[in-house]
Formats: C-alpha cells, structure tokens, sequence
C-alpha cells in the first residue's frame, strides 16, 4: 500500500517536471512525462494504463521531437519567409542547441531565421518579420509539448479512480 502511494507519487513527480520542460529548454519534457506514465503502468501490471495507452502517448511524445525540429521553420514559412529563411531556421534549430546550449533551442531558430532571410532579401523589417516567425513557430511546438503532457497527466488521474 505505501508502495504504491509512493510509485504514484513519483510517477507525479516525474509528470510535473515533464511540464515545466515544455517550458524550460534544459529539461526533456515529454520523455520525463512519458517515463513517470510508464513507471505507473508498469507497477500496476498494465492494468490502469494499458500498452495501447502506452503506444499512443510514446508516439505523441516521438511527435514532440518532430515539432521541436519543425516549428520554428514552420513559423517562419507561415510569416512569408523564403526558402533561405526557413533552412536558416531549421539549421538555426539543430546548431543552436550545440553552440548555445539550452538557451540555443529558443534563439537558434530565430538567429537562423534572420540570418537566412537576411542572405536573400537583405531587408531588415522582413528578416525580422521572419525571425518572429520563427519565434511563434518554437511557441505553438511548445504548446504542443504542453498538451501532450497535460493529456498524460490527465489520463493518469483518470486511471486512478
């Protein structure tokens, strides 16, 4: 019994800080979230939470990491960019993380953005248009993140009762 309030309350625990790294670039969010779902199932024999629950919240959360990549891109396409702005920004995305660290998921898509647009068009106002793209594109994937989470949580409490 004390085990199993203690193996809920870390499978919590593990949702909670999955939450705030939808929000925070240096924590994984969606894999912490997905760990703390599997620890639960897993304690409780696949009875609560059922592998065919398992395999949608592991395929959602593999989606976080395809948004993660495509968001900022998708944005800045979705804000009239060219093509040297959108692969600035997916480049932006992957070498920003390495040359910045977590402060790089944020700044890299938008710097590459920018970056990119600039070598086309050479106009400031819509490489900054591009940018901010971009930048709504790395919010909307966060939001993403966020529900995929949110949805795993509330299935757990669901499961509960």
């Amino acid at each position: 019994m004390i085990y199993d309030i203690l193996v809920a309350l870390a499978a919590f625990a593990l949702l909670a800080i999955g939450g705030l790294g939808s929000v925070l670039p240096i924590l994984p969010g969606p894999p912490l979230s997905f760990a703390g779902l599997w620890l639960y199932a897993w304690w409780t024999d696949y009875e609560k939470l059922t592998p065919t629950v398992l395999v949608v919240f592991g395929i959602l959360t593999l989606l976080t990491f395809v948004t993660d990549a495509l968001s900022p891109a998708l944005g800045a396409k979705g804000y009239k960019a060219s093509s040297w702005g959108v692969i600035g920004s997916f480049i932006g995305a992957f070498a920003g993380v390495f040359v910045m660290g977590p402060v790089g998921i944020i700044l890299g898509p938008f710097i590459g953005a920018f970056a990119g647009e600039m070598l086309h068009s050479r106009n400031m106002q819509r490489s900054t248009r591009v940018a901010w793209g971009s930048f709504v594109g790395f919010v909307v994937g966060s939001l993403f993140k966020l529900a995929v989470i949110v949805g795993m949580l509330v299935y757990m409490i669901y499961s509960l009762f």
